[in-house]
């Protein structure tokens, strides 16, 4: 596998943790693929990356993790124009902050449909791929703290951040001998666009400096550099763990 100008699949990209990670490849010299949900906000963030991140070539493309066939468009369509396929990172994923006593059954399916069976569909077809060009690859999962420790509005996040940690670990079995390595990375706090209006409060703000020993909140480029490194050349003994990203605050929580 090249050590730049790869191809590079990341879902959910066009904003928050996901746009951190291309923003971490783009200046890796490495070609983006922006596979989002909303076709115009991937298309928004593919050119920001070329106009703001110095993007080699990023591309917006639409995609519903949850739907095999609209990943196996995505994936046709990137191996169309570029002619390989080299990183696959499964960071799409919703959270929707449901008590699981009042949860309904659909808003359980959908997180399963989305967090997990997503990245199922995205991993086995993106190998495919990656075994027919027969030079080896690297897929990164994006879990969270959650797939160890939840609280009641976050039961089926928990569980489907748990499955994709298992997942990843399964993949990671069986694509070995192809050359492909499977990793996870677990975000812990992160300020996003989505959580800038929590976490920049004073009491929030407080909060981070007592449960994170660094003192600070997390980036979604913090979790970029993480992924980048277990997607490069000097990773590939490594296979089957989960990095957590999370200033220690899971060590000082335990």
């Amino acid at each position: 596998m090249k050590q730049q100008d790869r191809i590079v699949i990341i879902t959910g990209a066009a904003r928050g943790i996901g746009y951190g990670i291309a923003e971490c490849f783009a200046a890796a010299g490495d070609r983006i693929v922006v596979a989002d949900l909303d076709s115009q906000q991937a298309r928004t963030a593919a050119q920001r990356l070329k106009d703001e991140a110095s993007a080699r070539d990023a591309v917006g493309i639409p995609c519903d993790v949850a739907d095999r066939a609209s990943v196996a468009a995505m994936i046709d369509g990137v191996t169309a124009q570029f002619g390989r396929l080299d990183v696959l990172v499964n960071n799409a994923g919703i959270c929707p902050f449901r008590d699981v006593m009042e949860m309904e059954p659909d808003t359980w399916e959908k997180t399963i449909d989305v967090n997990l069976n997503g990245a199922f569909h995205c991993t086995q077809l993106a190998a495919e791929k990656m075994i027919e060009q027969g030079d080896g690859g690297r897929v990164v999962f994006i879990t969270s703290l959650a797939e160890n420790v939840t609280q009641p509005v976050q039961v089926d996040y928990g569980a489907s951040k748990a499955g994709m940690r298992m997942t990843m670990v399964g993949f990671a079995t069986a694509l070995g001998k192809h050359g492909i390595t499977c990793n996870a990375v677990a975000p812990g706090m992160i300020l996003t666009d989505m959580t800038r209006h929590h976490w920049e409060r004073p009491g929030p703000a407080e909060e981070i400096k007592r449960r994170v020993p660094v003192g600070r909140i997390g980036t979604p480029r913090d979790i970029g550099h993480a992924v980048l490194f277990l997607a490069s050349r000097e990773a590939e003994y490594i296979s089957g763990i989960t990095l957590r990203v999370d200033g220690g605050h899971q060590a000082l929580c335990v």
